[in-house]
């Protein structure tokens, strides 16, 4: 009898823990303030030698994703162009929407991947571990890269994205989420020199990513 009150004990406490941390990860409610607008809004039409345009979003897309804290923008440098495709959760705990999913569509075929890309930073070079998409449509192909950023965390890895979350709560660390996507089309099947300039973009807008995401 007193095995099975221990059991049941531990039990209880078992399920508790598991409680509090649904609850830890448990969704909010979308905050049709604007809330994070400031946040999105330190990353620069300019970046370096590169210069942006905002694209408009169709209204309901803000509903779909549950935030406003949205940059669709499209940035050129020279003959190069890059789109930038930011969704940022301002100490939320909602899910992130993959973007493969968001980009198939009737004739649309998406091969997905992982991809190790290398950046320069402060005179030391960085690892950052990517997703890398292949969109092919007819004859038009692009090639995208995206990734997550928790506090320090920053990868290709949805689990961790959800974890260091979870972890962020109990620290001092940001506790916003963000999705980062970047993406250029190919051009005569030179996915090589579209992944340096994707690469090359990435290097550029780092640090405002660090310091403001």
């Amino acid at each position: 009898m007193e095995k099975l009150t221990t059991r049941y004990i531990i039990l209880c406490f078992a399920l508790l823990l598991v409680a509090c941390f649904a609850n830890l990860l448990a969704y909010s409610k979308f905050d049709r303030s604007g809330s994070g607008l400031a946040a999105v809004a330190k990353i620069p039409r300019n970046i370096g030698a590169w210069h942006g345009k905002d694209m408009k979003l169709n209204p309901l897309v803000y509903n779909i994703l549950e935030t406003r804290a949205i940059i669709h923008r499209s940035y050129v440098r020279k003959n190069q162009a890059v789109f930038l495709s930011i969704v940022y959760y301002p100490k939320t705990k909602v899910d992130f929407h993959s973007p493969e999913g968001c980009l198939a569509g009737q004739g649309i075929q998406i091969d997905k991947s992982a991809r190790t890309i290398y950046i320069n930073y402060r005179g030391e070079k960085l690892k950052i571990n990517v997703n890398q998409l292949v969109r092919r449509r007819g004859g038009s192909n692009e090639l995208i890269f995206y990734f997550y950023k928790a506090g320090r965390f920053m990868g290709k890895s949805y689990i961790r994205l959800r974890f260091n979350l979870a972890l962020n709560k109990f620290g001092k660390d940001e506790k916003s989420g963000s999705l980062i996507r970047v993406s250029a089309p190919v051009s005569g099947d030179d996915y090589q020199r579209t992944s340096e300039t994707l690469v090359s973009f990435i290097t550029d807008l780092y640090p405002y990513l660090v310091s403001y995401l």
